[in-house]
């Protein structure tokens, strides 16, 4: 038997072409449709492909020579103060720590000079940042003399002070940022069931919408309904360099700075805890096989998928305390029974996102999903349950068996069916320094199981923000009635999508005919029509100044309500100014009351409540996961 050393797209690509062999194809089609993981992972393992792949390690690992020659490079760039000269300077010692073993004395001597240059030009908090990780650093380096290391520590504790003064000094004299990330709590009591909801709040189930989630009382916009965190996530290939591996903060903030893996070359940190909690959740089992997820396969989004079906898997497959193969996990996938026979949905007393639980019973769509689709997913399945058989072996984790592999692919390509139509974004906002609107960025993907509860609208009446500890908050946009559903928005909007557009949008990717108010009616935004919404609900006449709801006939004073549109518009305008200075927060209650008068006294759709919505998604922005542009980048 010949052994090929293949990537992914390689294997993926000489093997997908068993598609064109009708024999095969016809079996696999069966299978497809009735829904059985374990039948089309053993026609895949069977191949010879599969029998013949060879894994190996594919990470860059560290290089001592390397990380010396960059540092030494620093003495050949010329010497001047100028911000571009001294970021050129600190890029190319992150690169030189990155190469450099964090044992060897050169790490330290790379963050002292990082830091310095940082100190120079007025990056005092990732000065600071450096002089903890280094001091960090020294207690586990070895030094022939114990005076060397307590000089290293003076010096990075002098720094470290001098900066600190710095910053002391310039607190009260400006503020960078007007809107710094809060932490956010639901709103109201923490509902006993939904562990990530407010009690505002409740699951609810029928054939038709599935699993949803139901207002138990009346929701105003603005209101914290959801703050859910995330079973696993991944990172976006352009994300890797910029943002921290596990809480995914920019390193464009002051405040940040950039500490590599133990292992490899590869990923960023923003801290050691971050680096401690992920190697021990999830990098630690993906590192020396992680150029898999970052090569160019079909497109970058596809390999963040892959990444994080892998991370699911992994998360829940590995007893860390045993160092085995967890039993729960095997069970779930052991035998070949739909989830809806083997679990009851609807029954779940605690419904906690961390629960494995609730990951295996996300919606796959398996049976409905197009049969080359299910072999492609298949394949990239066995070969990453084959990548995770090598890195179990050299991590010490029990001898896995073929079984067991089949076992781990059959998980693996139920998390990419359930990643297609669950994942969601993590995004972070950059604001544009000449329009001053804040622009968002998808740095990665993540399974919420909580959020994944709420079903579409092509008008939304919540948004949803990614924050810095991978949590992610669900606000309501507008009012939500009490017994009203709540909706999220999966990409097609009626303001900037036909209606044919969505509906094949969200047929294809999710599998529902989309019956919302917004396609039902076929809504069209009217930038000038105004009408007036009664007490009842039901429009006005403008002409007869009365309601046209025939039971009702309320009379309506056209003028006053004009005039209360009026001024509650300049509320608006108002806000909007205040937010072009950068005061979302001071910005913000005035939308929000302005959205409560167009709740209550227009009829939707309207372009007041649309530019209003905007306005106070700009705002939730402000308070997100954020970063920024800077002219010399660092």
């Amino acid at each position: 038997m010949t052994h090929l050393k293949m990537n992914i797209g390689i294997f993926f690509n000489d093997l997908y072409k068993i598609k064109d062999n009708e024999d095969f194809m016809e079996q696999f089609i069966n299978h497809s449709k009735s829904g059985s993981r374990h039948k089309m992972i053993e026609m895949v393992m069977q191949q010879q492909q599969v029998a013949g792949l060879k894994i190996c390690s594919a990470f860059v690992g560290k290089n001592n020579e390397k990380a010396r020659n960059l540092f030494s490079d620093i003495n050949l760039i010329k010497k001047d103060t100028a911000r571009e000269t001294i970021a050129h300077k600190i890029n190319q010692l992150t690169r030189g720590l990155f190469a450099v073993e964090s044992e060897n004395l050169l790490a330290i001597e790379i963050i002292l000079s990082r830091a310095r240059h940082e100190f120079s030009v007025g990056l005092h908090e990732k000065c600071c940042r450096d002089c903890d990780y280094a001091i960090e650093l020294l207690n586990s380096v070895q030094m022939s003399r114990e005076n060397e290391l307590d000089n290293y520590k003076t010096l990075f504790s002098a720094l470290k002070h001098q900066a600190l003064k710095l910053i002391y000094k310039n607190i009260n004299k400006f503020d960078c940022n007007n809107n710094p990330t809060v932490s956010v709590k639901v709103d109201g009591k923490r509902s006993k069931k939904l562990l990530s909801c407010s009690d505002a709040v409740t699951l609810s189930h029928d054939s038709v919408r599935g699993r949803h989630l139901i207002a138990t009382r009346n929701i105003k916009a603005g209101t914290v309904v959801i703050i859910d965190k995330p079973f696993a996530f991944s990172t976006d290939k352009q994300a890797l360099c910029t943002n921290c591996l596990h809480c995914h903060v920019s390193f464009s903030l002051e405040e940040q700075t950039k500490i590599p893996c133990s292992n490899c070359q590869t990923v960023a940190f923003c801290s050691e805890e971050c680096r401690k909690e992920a190697w021990d959740s999830y990098h630690k089992y993906e590192c020396i096989i992680f150029d898999i997820f970052i090569e160019n396969l079909d497109s970058n989004q596809q390999c963040s998928h892959l990444l994080l079906a892998y991370r699911t898997t992994v998360i829940k497959a590995i007893n860390k305390e045993s160092n085995t193969l967890d039993k729960e996990f095997l069970n779930y996938h052991r035998e070949e029974i739909d989830n809806d026979n083997k679990f009851n949905k609807t029954v779940i007393s605690r419904y906690d996102p961390l629960d494995y639980k609730t990951v295996y019973l996300l919606e796959t769509h398996c049976k409905k999903s197009d049969p080359r689709v299910n072999l492609a997913r298949a394949i990239k399945a066995v070969y990453l349950a084959k990548r995770m058989q090598y890195v179990f072996e050299q991590t010490r984790v029990e001898n896995i068996e073929e079984e067991e592999i089949k076992i781990l692919a059959v998980a693996i390509m139920r998390h990419m069916q359930a990643i297609n139509c669950n994942a969601y974004e993590i995004v972070e906002n950059i604001r544009d320094q000449r329009t001053k609107i804040w622009e968002p960025r998808n740095i990665g993907g993540a399974i919420y199981t909580t959020v994944s509860l709420v079903n579409h609208s092509c008008y939304p009446n919540v948004v949803r923000h990614s924050y810095p500890d991978g949590k992610v908050v669900v606000r309501a946009l507008r009012f939500i009635a009490k017994g009203s559903e709540i909706l999220d928005c999966y990409g097609p909007h009626f303001i900037s999508d036909e209606l044919l557009s969505r509906q094949k949008l969200l047929s294809d990717k999710y599998s529902f005919i989309c019956t919302c108010e917004a396609c039902k009616n076929d809504w069209k935004l009217s930038t000038s029509d105004t009408v007036f919404r009664c007490l009842c609900g039901s429009k006005i006449d403008v002409k007869q100044s009365h309601c046209t709801r025939v039971s009702c006939s309320r009379k309506a004073d056209i003028k006053k309500l004009s005039d209360q549109l009026i001024k509650s518009t300049k509320k608006r305008v108002s806000a909007i100014n205040i937010m072009y200075d950068g005061n979302y927060v001071q910005a913000l209650p005035l939308l929000l009351e302005h959205s409560a008068f167009v709740h209550k006294n227009l009829i939707e759709p309207n372009i007041e409540a649309a530019k209003t919505q905007q306005s106070i998604i700009q705002c939730f922005n402000s308070m997100s996961n954020i970063s920024q542009l800077s002219s010399a980048h660092f």
